[in-house]
């Protein structure tokens, strides 16, 4: 035990991902250190995640703007209504996913839209943003856009590209807290189950059972947030269960103590 004890913070983390005994040794580390333990495989599993955010909105952004700026029809909104230099519709799939329609005649209904599965459409009287078959509907009025044009617009975007990087960095801390908040629930909702299923170990506490619980987080949280960001959606019930059948085996390694002879 003294060995286990005096472990570094990487033989901690290494050892974590596969000895049981590491794991259950857990409970003595003090809480505090446990919880920037947390903090620390969540950056690591986030990393995959955070580069493809970053890279994805960046690239949507740079290509939106070169859309404004190249292939858009002229197009202006004034009192509140889109007029644009087309006799129907523009449509155009430049993007890396979903479409960019320009629709001054509303000749796409709201069911059309919805097929389209990602896409952003400018209509007379309004603007659509469609993501995953649901829409959002906000009108010029209400979003300041009484009087704006092609070339405005084209400003806004070049504006917020400069400042985008800025503006990445506080969203990717965002999504960092809410992510470590959101592991943070599943461990103490975890620790939980480990104490109803601990068996005949009355000596743990629920206090050790979360510090367990957040050090059998590490192999499922890096490997199946990795497989999520990378290569296939993971459903949280595998999140859950895999961590819980970690926390179960490392809880059950630990000896029940010895009954007394009558």
């Amino acid at each position: 035990m003294k060995e286990v004890i005096t472990l570094n913070f990487w033989e901690w983390f290494i050892k974590s991902f596969y000895n049981k005994k590491v794991i259950a040794y857990s409970r003595f580390r003090p809480i505090t250190t446990t919880i920037g333990y947390v903090l620390f495989i969540v950056f690591v599993a986030s990393v995959p995640y955070f580069i493809s955010f970053n890279t994805t909105t960046y690239s949507a952004v740079e290509k939106l703007n070169n859309l404004l700026l190249d292939d858009l029809p002229a197009f202006q909104i004034s009192d509140g209504r889109l007029q644009a230099d087309i006799d129907d519709y523009y449509y155009s799939d430049e993007l890396n996913e979903g479409v960019v329609i320009i629709d001054p005649t509303n000749s796409f209904s709201e069911e059309q839209l919805i097929q389209l599965s990602e896409a952003v459409v400018l209509q007379r009287d309004q603007f659509f943003f469609v993501s995953n078959g649901t829409t959002q509907t906000i009108s010029y009025t209400l979003l300041g856009l009484n009087e704006l044009s092609k070339d405005d617009l084209s400003n806004r975007f070049s504006d917020l590209q400069s400042f985008l990087p800025v503006l990445l960095v506080i969203l990717t801390g965002l999504l960092y807290s809410g992510l470590a908040g959101l592991a943070y629930l599943g461990i103490s909702l975890l620790a939980v189950f480990a104490l109803v299923l601990k068996g005949n170990r009355p000596s743990l506490q629920y206090r050790q059972l979360w510090s367990i619980t957040a050090h059998a987080l590490t192999l499922p949280v890096i490997l199946l947030y990795w497989m999520d960001s990378l290569l296939f959606p993971i459903p949280f019930s595998a999140f859950f269960l895999s961590t819980l059948i970690i926390v179960l085996i490392a809880v059950w390694s630990i000896p029940k103590p010895k009954q007394k002879a009558r």
